[in-house]
């Protein structure tokens, strides 16, 4: 693999100490999570084997929930010039060869008091805003072109060595040992990933798929209308996906047939026979990069050892049909930041991490699941049984596809609640003589307790509420004439859909429990405690089921 830039220089006797958190990998997860720590004072090192940002694109979808995240990092600024949404996107097209549109998938254009939708976008471009928000940060220290060697674990931290890489991203012949201790080291370093190696920890989780594509980044240099905009055309012959990939840039991904190996596929020539199938030529487009991919389906079913812990596409690989991939790196970082905020603080004990595997691999692996479930009919390329798909599709296109929905595991989550577990809403809202999205008028990254019906902090015990602010968290009375005046009613509507009084969300917008009137808000968040093994007194009145 290539790499533009310098060799960072070798690291000062800073480095050589000790780090809250040493964070391998410096792609999306890995610098979105130094972020978050250092949001909430941390020290962060941030070790990436590769001299300078990978050039190349990758990933090209942003979820509107990965966005939201990422506005905790404060990049929304810099980042918006990179992020493209159009009314063309809303529409995910299954197209015949032949040109005819079997469904569209038509995705809900977020209102706006949902807060900023995601979008497409160049990996490259995000990934040098997050990095140039990294070298701003003097709680984070990055540190390039190094590779670790070494995890040995101790009562109270990591010993982790490290050494200079060489052109192949490996450890360089001859060089010496760099050495650091950190109190957890989280590897965000990819499908390849050493930190998951050194841990011992295997992917075994494995869905016995995989897929042969040929993926290709263009720069279209006329205007022109794509077709379709945002799409899969299905086979046979061959199956071909066309999405736009960020401002002024397109991609193809062209399934590889059978007998056609992907070394003899991804040539010039190659690339250039299968675009002009779809219209395009160097008269018209700038090829930017092509590289053949094996999607595969598989997960690592621990995430935590001892004091290492995995995220990313170090924890999991899935196929690209839903665009999920890097959205649920961002996703798991969200999830594992503030319950190692919480640990480091001293707040909760070290095994509530152990909660982090149990929320995010049954999400991970139903999103998988439904991955491959859509790729399995977006690779058909036998001509009955894509007739017969077809036909199918035909016959019940007034119904459209199923929905999916991905809920975070709810073992640590409230108790039977149905609402548990699914992610969080935002609105609009007026307070203090401000007005703007929740997150940027009330506060982000925390734990926030809602009520409609009045101030849910009055409502919580003495004790209760004492932990409550342990944990940070915020309460908040919202409605019409409240203190914090839902301007837009899109909390009031969440309400009245769960026909709830009461929501406890957690720092990673997701909700933790919901209480049916501000008289079951004590048990809600005593039940959060319990969970986090904050070390709450046992409680001497109603049983947590009160809530309900």
């Amino acid at each position: 693999m290539e790499q533009n830039g310098e060799r960072s220089e070798s690291p000062d006797d800073s480095v050589v100490e000790s780090w809250d958190v040493l964070v391998v990998g410096a792609g999306p997860a890995g610098l979105t999570l130094s972020l978050l720590l250092a949001r909430n004072r941390h020290r962060v090192l941030l070790v990436e084997r590769w001299p300078a940002l990978y050039p190349l694109p990758r990933a090209v979808g942003l979820s509107t929930e990965g966005r939201r995240v990422l506005h905790l990092t404060g990049i929304t600024e810099p980042l918006e010039p990179h992020i493209l949404w159009d009314a063309k996107s809303s529409s995910l097209d299954y197209v015949t060869p032949e040109g005819e549109v079997l469904f569209s998938e038509v995705m809900k254009m977020p209102e706006r008091a949902e807060g900023p939708h995601g979008g497409t976008f160049n990996q490259p471009d995000l990934e040098a805003v997050l990095e140039a928000q990294v070298g701003a940060e003097p709680l984070i220290r990055l540190l390039r072109g190094h590779v670790v060697t070494d995890l040995k674990e101790a009562e109270d931290g990591v010993r982790v060595c490290f050494v200079p890489s060489d052109e192949n991203g490996g450890p360089r012949a001859g060089a010496s040992d760099l050495t650091c201790t950190a109190g957890f080291v989280v590897g965000c370093d990819g499908a390849t990933s050493t930190v998951r190696s050194l841990a011992g920890i295997p992917l075994d989780g494995d869905l016995q798929f995989s897929s042969d594509w040929l993926v290709v980044d263009l720069k279209p240099t006329v205007q022109r209308d794509w077709f379709p905009h945002f799409g899969q055309v299905l086979g046979p012959p061959r199956p071909v996906t066309s999405v736009p990939a960020g401002p002024g840039r397109r991609r193809f991904e062209f399934m590889l047939l059978p007998g056609e190996r992907k070394e003899e596929m991804a040539t010039d020539e190659t690339v250039w026979r299968l675009l002009a199938e779809r219209g395009v030529t160097p008269a018209d487009s700038e090829l930017v990069r092509y590289a053949a991919y094996s999607f595969r389906a598989c997960w690592a079913q621990r995430w935590r050892q001892g004091r290492v812990l995995l995220a990313g596409d170090a924890a999991h690989l899935m196929p690209p049909f839903l665009g999920q991939g890097m959205n649920s790196g961002i996703r798991d970082v969200a999830t594992l930041g503030w319950r190692l905020d919480l640990v480091l603080r001293g707040v909760v004990p070290m095994d509530t991490l152990d909660d982090y595997a149990r929320e995010r691999i049954p999400h991970v692996s139903k999103l998988i699941s439904d991955a491959v479930m859509i790729g399995n009919i977006l690779c058909m390329v036998d001509p009955e049984a894509c007739a017969e798909r077809d036909r199918v599709i035909r016959e019940n296109i007034g119904e459209g596809p199923p929905q999916m929905e991905w809920r975070m595991g709810t073992d640590s989550l409230a108790a039977g609640d149905p609402h548990a577990g699914r992610l969080g809403r935002q609105g609009l809202v007026r307070a203090g003589g401000r007005e703007g999205f929740f997150d940027d008028v009330c506060g982000m990254g925390v734990h926030v307790l809602l009520s409609r019906t009045g101030d849910p902090l009055e409502a919580l015990s003495q004790p209760v509420r004492e932990a409550w602010e342990r944990l940070g968290g915020i309460a908040v009375h919202i409605g019409p004439d409240a203190p914090v005046i839902d301007v837009e009613g899109g909390y009031a509507a969440w309400f009245d859909e769960w026909d709830r009084d009461v929501i406890l969300v957690r720092p990673d917008f997701h909700v933790f429990g919901t209480a049916a009137s501000l008289d079951g808000a004590d048990a809600l968040v005593r039940e959060l405690t319990e969970r986090l093994r904050c070390g709450l007194p046992a409680p001497t009145g109603a049983r947590l089921t009160a809530r309900d």
